[in-house]
């Protein structure tokens, strides 16, 4: 049997063994961890997903519609920050792996990373009022740019801490479960905390005086989160992969990594498809708001129907991708939910345009609430998927190159996510500005203020158009090659080699 990438093959009794056979080596990691482990691991996936929920709901409204700033210009500012972040990544990925304390590889850098964190986080929302459009955009790209590095910081050391809990395939399936499904109630805070409570007043999601608070009542949950996580990473410390220390600077040493990674013909792979993937994610969310509330014309308590019918999708993701993959291989589960995400995300508006959708108030809240709901779950199924593969795709990396590079994996997940949406971010804002989207209504009658064709051809770029750029990734996962008895096989001919 060929390893992908490579001419070798593993002997054929390791591609027969079973995960039994090719986990007894590696006691120091547990084939089964228990619930009370996973789940304060995955607590520390609130940080991630509280801020970026915030920011992919909110900060390009609340940048163009609520401050004044141009739709190009606040793209740009957001995505330089999120773009800068992603080149950062691989540092990070890289001094993590190689790091050596007595409170391990990763928790540093975990603690480290909180202040600025919850710095940055609250500032980007409480953007001053009387600067002028250069001193504004220069102000949000500096916190962009700041949070972005701030939260890697913090998530890539923590992404590859939990390909580290455990060298079983189907163990991780389930680590990644839960770190989506604990991380996700991040997401509800800030849609029930956001619509339900900060943005229920007058003025809604133009109330620029909620902003502030809403951040600062989700920044107390997840610094609490953050601590729980780093609480279990310090006692799980003993269970990290053992490195030999590079002699070389940080700055020497990460071309030949990086050059290493890519020569990975599994990471190419999956680095290409989450690229795809993320771009057309962003482009969506970033258009999300401005959509929903001017194409289909809902108030903020259904939006807030609408984005909590999502967030149960996303919520039920997790134990639904647990009962799937018990049945079915990653890969598999990846594609079809990727595939069931373009189709939620790409169809709704075209089929009203065309008078396919022809229903109103109850009838399409109903609708668009299913459709949102499927489209979170595809979302929950798609990145279980893809994070769940990565540890197994750096199995296959220690396989071929003799290292392990669990850090640079999650920093190539990282950098591709945060580029992809970044870029998505960058083309919304783009977008807006040629659709002549305009700006401060929150000034001026909104209804009024946004003419039909404007509010047209964004459900146009928001639906069918960002949905194009996930078929490609749909086509390079099919690519993907490991599977349970592959991986089996690697990780049976790895314990063999630290046997010797």
């Amino acid at each position: 049997m060929q390893l992908s990438g490579t001419g070798e093959e593993l002997p054929r009794g390791l591609i027969e063994s079973g995960p039994e056979t090719s986990f007894a080596a590696h006691s120091r990691r547990p084939s089964r961890l228990p619930i009370g482990r996973k789940s304060s691991y995955g607590a520390g996936q609130l940080v991630e997903l509280i801020i970026e929920s915030t920011l992919n709901i909110f900060v390009l409204f609340y940048a163009t519609a609520v401050c004044g700033l141009p739709g190009g210009l606040a793209g740009l500012a957001i995505g330089a920050g999120v773009v800068i972040d992603a080149v950062v990544n691989p540092v990070i990925g890289s001094l993590s792996d190689g790091w050596r304390s007595r409170f391990g590889r990763r928790v540093p850098f975990m603690v480290v990373s909180l202040a600025p964190i919850l710095l940055t986080f609250n500032l980007i929302f409480a953007l001053p009022s009387g600067l002028s459009q250069t001193e504004l955009f220069l102000w949000l790209m500096l916190l962009s740019v700041s949070l972005r590095i701030a939260l890697s910081v913090f998530t890539v050391p923590y992404l590859a801490l939990g390909a580290e809990l455990t060298d079983d395939y189907d163990e991780r399936s389930s680590v990644a479960a839960w770190r989506w499904g604990i991380g996700i109630m991040g997401t509800v805070a800030v849609i029930v905390l956001g619509y339900g409570v900060f943005f229920a007043g007058p003025g809604g999601v133009s109330n620029r005086a909620a902003y502030l608070p809403l951040t600062l009542t989700l920044s107390a949950i997840l610094l609490a989160g953050a601590l729980v996580s780093i609480r279990q990473a310090l006692a799980a410390r003993e269970l990290e992969h053992e490195v030999v220390a590079s002699t070389q600077a940080i700055h020497l040493r990460l071309f030949g990594e990086m050059s290493e990674v890519f020569r990975h013909r599994t990471f190419r792979i999956l680095f290409a498809a989450a690229l795809l993937f993320n771009i057309e994610a962003g482009m969506y969310q970033a258009l999300g708001l401005h959509v929903i509330t001017f194409f289909w014309q809902l108030n903020p308590t259904q939006i807030q129907g609408i984005g909590m019918a999502s967030v149960l999708g996303l919520v039920l993701g997790a134990p639904i991708a647990g009962l799937i993959l018990k049945r079915i291989e990653k890969r598999t589960m990846l594609m079809s939910s990727m595939i069931g995400m373009v189709a939620c995300h790409a169809l709704p508006a075209p089929f009203k345009m065309l008078g396919l959708l022809p229903l109103t108030g109850g009838a399409l809240l109903g609708v668009l609430a299913v459709v949102a709901f499927l489209a979170g779950v595809a979302m929950a199924l798609s990145i279980i998927g893809f994070v769940s593969i990565i540890p197994d795709a750096a199995d296959e990396h220690e396989y071929e190159f003799g290292t392990r590079r669990e850090g640079l994996y999650f920093a190539g997940w990282s950098f591709a996510t945060k580029t992809a949406t970044g870029i998505g971010v960058l083309i919304a804002g783009v977008v807006l500005q040629v659709v002549d989207f305009p700006r401060d209504i929150s000034e001026h009658d909104a209804a009024a203020a946004v003419s039909e064709e404007t509010v047209t051809w964004l459900a146009v770029a928001h639906g069918p158009g960002a949905a194009l750029l996930s078929l490609g990734g749909i086509a390079l996962v099919l690519l993907y090659r490991i599977n349970k008895r592959r991986h089996a096989g690697i990780v049976a001919e790895l314990a063999a080699r630290k046997s010797v």
